[in-house]
C-alpha cells in the first residue's frame, strides 16, 4: 500500500541549545486526513511544523514522510544523513504556508507561483505559466495574475503563497497559523481555500487558532504545551468533551 501523504513521528526530541521545545511526540497522519493542532503560543506547534518539513533537524527520535525517514536513511546498524540534495528532493513533496506570506515583491503573483517548478524542478516557463494562471484561478484569484505583492490585500497575497506552495505538487501541505497575520475580513477567504483543498482530499497539518474551523473540517485534532502532546483525538470530540485539564484550561480561554 503506498505510503504517499501520510507523516509518522515517534518519540522526536528537539533542542535550542540547553532549552528542550519538543520531546517525546508521537504523532500519525493518514492519508487525506487533515489534522489541526492547538495549543498556546510557544507550546512547540511551529516548531514540530519546522521539523516535519525539514526546516529543523531533530535530535532523537523517527520522522517518516511518504513512508521515507527525512533527512537519513537507515541500514540494519545505523541511521546515516542523506545530503541535501536527496534532503531537497525530500522537501519538494511538501508544501509550507506560513504566518508571513513571504512572496517576491519583485515578481507578480504568476511569477511567485511559477518560482519554485521552474526554479526548483527545471520546469519550462511557458508550461509553469499556465499552470500558475490555472492554480490562482483556483484559489479565486483569476485576473490577478499580473499584479504585485503590493497591489494585493493580505488575504490575495496569502492565497498566492498557498497556489506557490501547491505548484511544486506535494503530498502533504503544511499551515503554520495562516490566518494570524490577516485583517479579520481576510481570514474567511483564506480558510475557504483551505476548506477546498480538504474537500480535495489534501493532507494537511494545521497550526491554528481558528477553532470553528477545527472544529469544521478537521479529523484529528492535537493539543499542544510546553513541547508535549496533552490530547489527541477526534477534532469535534476533543473541542467538545475534552479530558485532559490543561485542554479544558485553555479551550475556555479561546472558545
Amino acid at each position: 500500500m503506498s505510503e504517499l501523504g501520510t507523516v509518522h513521528v515517534r518519540a522526536l526530541r528537539k533542542c535550542f541549545g540547553e532549552r528542550t521545545v519538543l520531546q517525546c511526540i508521537d504523532l500519525d497522519v493518514a492519508s487525506g486526513e487533515i489534522c489541526c493542532i492547538i495549543g498556546p503560543s510557544g507550546s512547540g506547534k511551529s516548531t514540530l511544523l519546522r521539523c516535519i518539513d525539514g526546516l529543523e533537524s531533530i535530535d532523537s527520535g523517527v520522522l517518516r514522510v511518504n513512508g521515507e525517514d527525512l533527512g537519513y536513511y537507515e541500514t540494519p546498524t545505523a541511521y546515516h544523513a542523506l545530503n541535501p540534495k536527496q534532503v531537497a528532493r525530500q522537501r519538494t513533496q511538501m508544501g509550507v504556508v506560513f504566518q508571513q506570506f513571504n512572496l517576491f515583491p519583485n515578481m507578480t503573483a504568476a511569477e511567485n507561483v511559477m518560482s519554485g517548478p521552474v526554479l526548483v524542478k527545471g520546469a519550462s516557463k511557458k508550461e509553469s505559466r499556465v499552470r500558475a494562471t490555472e492554480l490562482l484561478a483556483s484559489v479565486g484569484l483569476r485576473g490577478l495574475e499580473g499584479h504585485y505583492p503590493s497591489q494585493l490585500s493580505g488575504g490575495q497575497q496569502q492565497r498566492v503563497a498557498i497556489a506557490r506552495a501547491l505548484a511544486m505538487d506535494p503530498s502533504v501541505m503544511l499551515f503554520d497559523e495562516p490566518t494570524s497575520a490577516l485583517d479579520p475580513e481576510w481570514v474567511g477567504e483564506v480558510l475557504a481555500v483551505m476548506q477546498d483543498l480538504a474537500e480535495r482530499g489534501m493532507t494537511m497539518l494545521i497550526a491554528t487558532h481558528e477553532m470553528g474551523f477545527a472544529r469544521e473540517v478537521a479529523d484529528t485534532l492535537i493539543f499542544m504545551d510546553g513541547g508535549v502532546v496533552v490530547e489527541r483525538g477526534d477534532a469535534r470530540e476533543v473541542i467538545t468533551n475534552p479530558k485532559e485539564p490543561r485542554t479544558k484550561q485553555f479551550l475556555r480561554m479561546v472558545l
